[in-house]
């Protein structure tokens, strides 16, 4: 099989621990970029979280966003897919984050509101670039639209908040975590599988076409959309057994290994 595109998740997977590209994962883009390759950077960052990573690429590369809540080319900036949440979704999670006792985030399209100014909130803003919105419910958002939310949570009440959110908003939303402490919520009908079948579209490339690599439950719908998945050494034993072959971890130059196998 001659592969087309590339799909790749940032942090965990393109990036090592300190939030960097390796030399050799960036050569081994730029290589397969050379050849043709589409690479599609897929990400839970706003188009300010990439604005770094990008000015490593030439190109008006697509890019997948929010988790898959959107598809946007990097410079000129067309829309290629886009699904927000519905807003009484959004008001209950904004809800029940507060009322367990974690921090609540919301996009709306690159403006961030948040529910207080917790050091893990300013550690992620930091990281987005956004200019930071303190409110008390979601209300400041109604007119906006919500992109994407989150909840910062210990880790350990992962697996509980997801079941009980899948049940209280009965399929309207996909939720999982993107980190062990990120609790990350999307419309129903968004997710980077979806996005990268967007991708797909506009581009005239075909799903067996496509590789998409991973770490995360973020990455499963991608994972899975794409002729070839590939999970990250550092991903979880259970996203290992969904996908076709595990390369290295993030640490390990992993994606540019698979690169290197499959592209190069």
């Amino acid at each position: 099989m001659t592969y087309k595109l590339l799909a790749v998740d940032m942090d965990g997977t393109l990036l090592n621990e300190q939030s960097q590209i390796s030399e050799r994962t960036r050569k081994a883009v730029l290589a397969a970029m050379d050849r043709g390759v589409l690479f599609v950077p897929s990400t839970g960052r706003p188009m300010g979280g990439m604005r770094k990573i990008l000015d490593l690429f030439d190109g008006d590369l697509p890019m997948i966003l929010f988790n898959g809540a959107m598809a946007v080319t990097a410079r000129t900036e067309r829309v290629l897919f886009s699904q927000g949440l519905a807003f009484a979704c959004a008001e209950t999670i904004f809800a029940q984050g507060v009322e367990r006792g974690y921090s609540v985030v919301a996009w709306t399209g690159e403006r961030l509101f948040v529910s207080n100014e917790h050091e893990e909130i300013m550690e992620y803003r930091r990281k987005s670039g956004a200019e930071l919105h303190v409110v008390a419910d979601a209300g400041a958002m109604r007119e906006l639209g919500v992109t994407k939310m989150l909840w910062i949570i210990p880790p350990r009440d992962g697996p509980r908040c997801q079941s009980e959110m899948h049940a209280l908003l009965e399929g309207k939303v996909n939720c999982h975590t993107s980190c062990p402490h990120l609790m990350e919520f999307v419309d129903a009908k968004a997710s980077k599988g979806l996005a990268l079948e967007a991708v797909g579209k506009a581009y005239g490339i075909a799903r067996e076409e496509m590789i998409a690599v991973g770490d995360g439950w973020n990455d499963v719908s991608m994972l899975e959309y794409a002729g070839l998945g590939v999970a990250m050494g550092n991903a979880p034993a259970e996203i290992k057994r969904l996908c076709q072959y595990t390369t290295l971890s993030n640490e390990e130059d992993g994606a540019a290994a698979v690169i290197e196998k499959f592209l190069l």
